[in-house]
């Protein structure tokens, strides 16, 4: 009997407790929750590259942007192909020669 007693009163002051501490949550504001972005990690509009001027909206790639990166990037695999290729070919000379 003691301990069913017992047993009850923790089981509601725990519920007790925790009622008011998800209402005391909600009514509160958490202070500096949207502080500002620094711009140093935020994505520019327009960046000046070597391969010409590179456009974004919100970090998103304008269209124009997006197609000349594909293209720098199938030159870039192409070259590292043909530079791959040498040592191969120079290897298929010496056979022949």
């Amino acid at each position: 009997m003691l301990k069913t007693k017992l047993k009850r009163i923790v089981l509601l002051t725990s519920l007790i407790m925790s009622t008011t501490a998800v209402a005391s949550n909600d009514s509160s504001p958490i202070a500096n929750y949207n502080t500002d972005i620094p711009a140093s990690i935020l994505t520019p509009n327009i960046v000046e590259t070597s391969i010409g001027t590179l456009n974004f909206d919100d970090g998103v790639p304008s269209t124009a942007t997006v197609a000349k990166l594909y293209d720098h990037l199938d030159t870039l695999r192409a070259t590292e192909v043909f530079l791959n290729a040498i040592p191969m070919a120079s290897l298929e000379a010496l056979r022949i020669g």
